[in-house]
């Protein structure tokens, strides 16, 4: 079978000689079984164990006896699925790499994977703080899917700080038939997200059918799961409202009153909404810290095919599609980078707005998200202003958009194809 490549493979590679203990998150059906059960072990050519605790044999198993069960495994990898499972499994999970490190000797790798962040962290955080690589496994980014060898633009652009005329020329000379399976690549993604079944699948109603149920699944088993929604219909309405206000400054007061909740309920349901992978919380950015945590966040469902299986007929407005779309790329992309950026956005009371803000050591690369296919000078009047305020740490401005040209509008203002910049 052809696998897609995962753009996080190199990175967990590149980790697991330095951490030989590393975990895997993400959303039932990102595709982490196959990372863990085929791609890695084929790259690091080692034989391996899979363990999945999905299986309640397996958990009755490893109850009674997990140290033994893990000392008696003679591979050199082994990998752990669905971890959040066995609670259990932490406490003698420590003490087995802990007394492997002690020893000295050849030791194993283990690679641990969970679905539930909620349940998953608040025992790393409490047994093995320290001693693991943390990663997050996300649906197809748009890079993956079209299959691109090179490194994306916009990881160009934040190591060098600029764009440059070999990169114009570069873009100049794009054969048209790449640029078009480009495009349609793109518009299939924006459509229908980027979970891998979704792929596997080319039929329209094939896809929405398995979204549908992919939706239903999660709020029967993970939501029933962690057992803290004493009403499922309340949830399901609460999940609809916050998905309709997706790339949009939200109101818990609002939310709350919209579904006849305590605000206390809906604060919760969006802690399990964020914990389970399926919405997002983007802060306003501020030099100040405090004054972060204080303000309003964006709220963002990123994946366009759930979106439509959340909504049923009900219709996201194109600009916020477009910038949850550009919103779940970002998140993509930034945990492969050496060091990680933060993502905020930024409004100002005197009106002034950017989108999106990757923030580095000394660095801002400010975007702003256009969903036509044309950018003009007038779109870059609030990147100039922002860069004229933060001249220091902000080298250029990006303006994101859905065409087909790369283009200086303003001084050190891009506007940038999303296809080019991410694919």
């Amino acid at each position: 079978m052809d696998f897609i490549k995962r753009s996080i493979l190199d990175v967990i590679l590149t980790r697991i000689k330095q951490d030989n203990v590393v975990v895997i998150t993400g959303a039932r059906q990102t595709g982490k079984t196959t990372l863990c059960d085929n791609l890695i072990p084929a790259s690091l050519s080692l034989p391996f164990t899979y363990i999945s605790f999905d299986d309640p044999d397996e958990r009755i198993r490893f109850q009674n006896s997990a140290i033994t069960i893990l000392e008696s495994i003679d591979t050199p990898l082994i990998i752990l699925d669905e971890v959040q499972k066995i609670p259990s499994l932490f406490d003698p999970f420590k003490y087995v790499i802990d007394k492997q490190r002690r020893k000295g000797s050849e030791q194993k790798i283990f690679i641990l994977t969970g679905s539930s962040q909620l349940m998953l962290m608040k025992n790393i955080r409490e047994t093995l703080a320290g001693r693991v690589a943390l990663f997050n496994l996300y649906p197809f980014s748009l890079h993956e899917v079209i299959g691109n060898e090179t490194v994306p633009l916009l990881t160009k652009i934040w190591e060098e700080n600029q764009i440059t005329g070999k990169d114009v020329r570069r873009f100049d000379t794009l054969p048209p038939e790449q640029m078009r399976l480009t495009v349609q690549k793109r518009d299939e993604h924006q459509l229908w997200g980027g979970y891998p079944p979704v792929w596997q699948r080319k039929d329209a109603s094939a896809r929405i059918n398995w979204l549908k149920d992919y939706r239903r699944t999660y709020i029967e088993r993970d939501i029933s799961d962690i057992g803290q929604v004493a009403n499922i219909d309340t949830f399901v309405l609460t999940q609809k409202l916050l998905c309709a206000r997706t790339a949009q400054i939200f109101s818990i007061s609002e939310v709350a009153r919209d579904a006849s909740l305590a605000v206390n309920t809906v604060k919760r349901y969006i802690n399990l909404l964020s914990m389970s992978f399926q919405c997002y919380l983007v802060l306003p950015y501020f030099e100040n810290i405090g004054k972060r945590l204080i303000k309003s966040p964006k709220i963002y469902f990123p994946d366009a095919g759930l979106n439509r299986a959340i909504l049923g007929e009900a219709i996201i407005n194109a600009g916020a599609a477009y910038e949850s779309w550009v919103f779940s790329e970002l998140i993509k992309w930034k945990q492969l980078q050496t060091v990680e950026p933060d993502l905020f956005f930024y409004r100002t009371s005197g009106g002034l707005e950017i989108d999106f803000l990757l923030v580095g050591d000394n660095i801002i690369l400010p975007i702003e998200v256009k969903a036509a296919d044309k950018a003009s000078y007038a779109d870059g009047q609030s990147l100039e202003s922002f860069m004229k305020e933060h001249k220091k740490v902000t080298p250029l401005g990006i303006i994101l958009y859905r065409g087909r040209e790369l283009k200086e509008v303003r001084k050190d203002i891009w506007a940038i194809p999303d296809w080019l910049l991410f694919g």
